[in-house]
């Protein structure tokens, strides 16, 4: 990765947070290149900024919020969702997408639930197709039954600072729960095509998700979309002889390629830089141009010490002093917007491109002239290992898909992954992200009994197993002997899935 940890870092939540004063928006460096984003138009007009409300206004203009109603899907979503009856377990830890499957305690139970509201099926298959989420900002623009039922992301008010909440997500997360037991529950029946294609739309979902605008959606819909995906891949080996050579094909060729993860597709979040332009407006003086020294210290002496209230005074002493050597707020915004036009590049050039190691805007950031900047900012770093992650595991879906394919034709694993092009998938989804050179998934045909650590325990592939994984954020091939689903270390196990094995070896409930 391009970044360097810099002096100071801000959680996700904080990074959220926000102060709102007398703020407007900024605009672009004339010559800034690669500036397209979907926010332009809405967050770079010259409308002054004077109340959370007039900010949520501005939230609303963004592309994935503003749109026909016909082609946004929160509303078939989250009515039925409401329709939805409670489910036999709270949606926690313990019982989610990731914890559902047909060998699970109490399935019948869990199966019954799911029979029981065939409507909510229905209403993802119908969002599949759409467009947008187009779930507004601000608790006042959607429903009162939203309000009251936690489907809402708006700005929590804490004085005057706050920060934006996303309390949509349970519900997304029992509707992903839904989707997931019920896909087990058809397989089950035998419905296999009425699964698959639950599946499928299950995915593209959650794949519009992904095109929410601020960092905290991204990420955690991202996460979603990436569970889903590795459920996908249960269900390819849990239900193999159910699936035929044009289900996997079908899957493989015209569904999973037109997730588009990729730079051009999925875009930077934008968002949170308007939260970063206002906070840093709150906390300077208007006639001057100079920070505000009680205002700064209150400010920023709060998103320090969050975590440690004890440390708030020490804190605030130190920010006062700050105060008196920090730039002004027009270079403060100018070194904000300095960052993010260097980010949005970044995004946009193409993985391990040499520019990339040229060292950021982002590094360069004085730690003390500009601290300010650098704790009203989201830093993003993650994201880029996250999207990286997500290309990964959609890559690698087709191509278990791929492989299952060739399975199911010639009853063995392919000797080489160049063995199920255009048999059963396309030879583009053979792109590994985590490879330095973006060249293909590492696969080879077990010959022995191999062993795989992963942090519930050691597992065995045995001889005559096709092995497909990722090299991981390491860029290293450890020959899969060791697994993380995020990759942060070893590789990423693709096929045969983590999960199904973990379960057949006692790893797992």
């Amino acid at each position: 990765m391009f970044f360097r940890h810099a002096t100071v870092f801000l959680t996700l939540t904080l990074a959220t947070n926000m102060a709102l004063g007398q703020t407007r928006p900024t605009s672009p460096p004339a010559n800034a290149p690669g500036r397209s984003s979907s926010f332009d138009q809405g967050a770079r007009n010259e409308k002054a900024i004077e109340t959370i409300e007039d900010f949520i206004v501005q939230l609303n203009e963004h592309n994935t919020v503003k749109g026909r109603e016909e082609s946004k899907s929160y509303r078939l979503l989250f009515d039925a969702y409401l329709d939805l009856s409670d489910p036999p377990y709270e949606v926690s830890a313990n019982f989610n997408q990731n914890t559902v499957h047909n060998a699970m305690d109490n399935w019948s139970v869990v199966s019954g639930w799911v029979e029981s509201n065939s409507h909510m099926r229905q209403a993802i298959l119908d969002s599949k197709d759409k467009l947008i989420v187009g779930l507004p900002y601000g608790q006042e623009n959607v429903p009162p039954t939203y309000q009251t039922n936690g489907i809402t992301c708006h700005f929590l008010r804490d004085g005057k600072m706050g920060r934006m909440v996303f309390e949509y997500f349970l519900p997304l997360e029992t509707i992903a729960t839904y989707a997931t037991a019920e896909v087990y529950r058809l397989m089950e029946l035998g419905q296999t095509q009425d699964a698959l294609d639950l599946a499928m739309a299950h995915i593209f979902v959650l794949r519009q998700f992904c095109d929410r605008d601020f960092l905290g959606e991204k990420m955690r819909s991202i996460e979603m979309l990436s569970m889903a995906l590795r459920n996908v891949r249960d269900v390819f080996y849990v239900y193999h002889d159910q699936i035929s050579l044009e289900q996997y094909r079908d899957i493989s060729f015209r569904e999973l390629p037109f997730l588009r993860p990729d730079r051009n597709r999925l875009l930077m979040p934008e968002a949170d830089h308007i939260l970063s332009a206002a906070r840093l407006r709150f906390v300077f003086d208007d006639r001057t141009g100079q920070a505000n020294p009680d205002e700064f210290a209150e400010a920023f002496a709060k998103v320090q010490s969050a975590d440690e209230p004890l440390t708030r005074f020490g804190a605030a002493r130190r920010w006062k002093f700050i105060s008196t050597i920090h730039g002004s707020l027009d270079s403060s915004i100018d070194r904000l917007q300095l960052v993010y036009d260097d980010w949005w590049r970044r995004w946009r050039i193409e993985a391990y491109d040499p520019i990339l190691s040229i060292e950021t805007e982002f590094t360069r950031i004085n730690p003390i002239r500009y601290a300010a900047v650098l704790y009203s900012m989201a830093d993003i770093e993650g994201l880029f290992d996250i999207r990286n992650q997500l290309i990964a595991e959609v890559n690698g879906t087709a191509m278990a898909a791929g492989i299952c394919g060739y399975l199911k034709s010639f009853n063995n694993y392919p000797r080489g992954s160049e063995m199920i092009y255009a048999h059963s998938v396309r030879k583009r989804s053979d792109v590994d992200p985590h490879d330095f050179n973006l060249s293909h998934f590492r696969y080879r045909v077990v010959s022995g009994r191999d062993a795989i650590d992963t942090p519930e325990g050691r597992l065995w592939i045995e001889s005559g197993k096709g092995l497909l994984y990722s090299l991981g954020k390491d860029h290293e091939d450890d020959r899969a002997a060791n697994h993380t689903n995020n990759g942060d270390s070893g590789d990423v196990v693709i096929w045969p899935p983590i999960k199904a094995m973990q379960r057949e070896q006692g790893l797992l409930d």
